[in-house]
């Protein structure tokens, strides 16, 4: 539906002679409002080729402002625009397909982009969206006992190898539709695991998960104790207390200053603290390992400190495209951590663009190493973007290239929302974009996650 136009006073002027008969709903103007166009006109044409794409189409938006919802192939016409640079986007679009673009007769891959109006008062832009038939596939390993695998595992899918932790997980991009066979290797003798291979069925701009568990038994003979203890400081302490789980197995409970005492195998045991308030942290890596003597005894703390509670937050590791994140490749990666109170990190690598240096095009925002750079702004996301907005995020940064030169940013973030998946479900969706020099990507990641707190 068209929202480009506001036309209030010019279609009650119109109405005057009997040309226009409504302008009650100023973003949904009639048909005929187009007969009377007044400013700039920018039209955008949407083609999709390829396998497995959402016939329902998309959303084309102008400065985050007007609206238009073309078929998958389509065009959209946004009337009464001033003369200038316009942000377009191109937004519900599945993670199995790539846009690229041509704006007024040159190419481009921004998603979104800047679109300029000039003195002929029309631009127009293309948006090419190629999808196919591939998807990702999550493997992630839970292990549980005792003498745990300290250098972790190799997952294999297809052939193609990944390293992961003992508990953990990897995300294979790119895999066609289909079924696929999935193998853990490199686990100790000590340690046994259900069924190894299994098959992983990937849909198209899916993301698939398998889980392989593992259970590892102690290299030695006998038990020892093993007391854990908390030691908690600060405003606001939890008032529920925490959870102790020795071994993935063995869990109790324990208040925020205490000790528990436990028998537990001879060996090196994981100890792991859960239940902690948001507004507290554990000053030691968490889980910790603990190593029992036969016949003795083993001590192991955990230091908490509690505070006020925390800002909201967004964070996320996501990427945008199919295939590794390696130099040359057509793949954008973010890691963020960003706070309403304006704390926080971003880093952001484009792999295909590759600089003189040799190295991929990157930026970084982290206000404690770089006082230069900086977050702006923090909001919720307009509805452009997320059909429930509580469940998106907007902020505003500036951030450095490896050549020096810093750059003012604007990030969109969607964590689950209901816009972008099937039926009650709902999927992520990132947007990143530099209005100098019309930098843009966005997309549903097809690897990673986006958490809203």
């Amino acid at each position: 539906m068209i929202r480009a136009v506001k036309l209030s006073c010019l279609a009650a002027a119109f109405a005057m002679f009997g040309l226009v008969t409504a302008c009650s709903d100023p973003q949904s103007p009639k048909a005929n409002a187009s007969l009377f166009p007044w400013g700039g006109t920018l039209t955008a044409v949407n083609a999709t080729t390829g396998s497995d794409f959402d016939l329902k189409g998309y959303e084309v938006w102008v400065d985050d402002n007007y609206s238009q919802s073309p078929p998958a192939n389509g065009v959209s016409y946004f009337y009464g625009l001033s003369q200038g640079d316009h942000k377009v986007s191109l937004i519900m679009v599945p993670a199995n397909c790539v846009v690229t673009a041509t704006v007024n007769g040159v190419t481009a891959v921004d998603n979104p982009r800047n679109v300029s109006i000039g003195a002929a008062e029309t631009a127009t832009t293309d948006f090419n969206v190629g999808c196919a038939s591939v998807g990702s596939l999550v493997v992630g390993t839970n292990t549980t006992g005792v003498d745990l695998d300290a250098d972790g595992y190799t997952v294999s899918v297809d052939g193609s190898n990944q390293p992961v932790a003992t508990n953990g997980s990897v995300t294979f991009t790119g895999l066609a539709t289909g079924t696929h066979s999935v193998a853990l290797s490199g686990a100790a003798q000590n340690c046994t695991s259900g069924a190894n291979p299994q098959s992983g069925s990937v849909t198209a701009g899916g993301m698939t998960s398998v889980t392989f568990s593992l259970s590892c038994a102690p290299i030695g003979s006998g038990s020892g104790s093993l007391t854990v203890t908390t030691s908690t400081t600060g405003y606001n302490l939890d008032p529920d207390g925490y959870t102790v789980t020795i071994d993935g197995t063995n869990s109790q409970p324990i208040v925020t200053n205490a000790s528990v005492t436990v028998t537990a195998p001879a060996g090196a045991n994981p100890v792991a603290l859960s239940g902690v308030a948001a507004n507290c942290t554990v000053s030691e890596a968490n889980p910790q390992t603990a190593a029992v003597p036969a016949g003795g005894a083993a001590t192991t703390t955990f230091t908490v400190t509690c505070g006020a509670p925390p800002p909201a937050d967004v964070s996320g590791h996501v990427q945008l495209g199919w295939g590794s994140a390696t130099p040359g490749n057509s793949v954008q990666t973010f890691d963020f951590d960003v706070r309403a109170d304006g704390t926080g990190r971003l880093t952001g690598t484009d792999w295909g663009d590759i600089h003189p240096s040799g190295q991929p095009a990157s930026l970084t925002t982290d206000p404690v190493a770089d006082p230069a750079t900086s977050f702006t702004a923090y909001r919720n996301v307009s509805p452009s973007k997320c059909q429930d907005p509580t469940r998106g995020v907007e902020f505003d940064g500036v951030g450095r290239e490896p050549e020096g030169d810093l750059r003012s940013y604007t990030v969109q973030v969607c964590d689950d929302d209901p816009r972008n998946g099937p039926g009650a479900s709902g999927v992520d969706f990132f947007s990143f974009y530099i209005a100098v020099g019309g930098y843009g990507r966005s997309g549903i990641p097809t690897s990673g996650d986006i958490v809203k707190r």
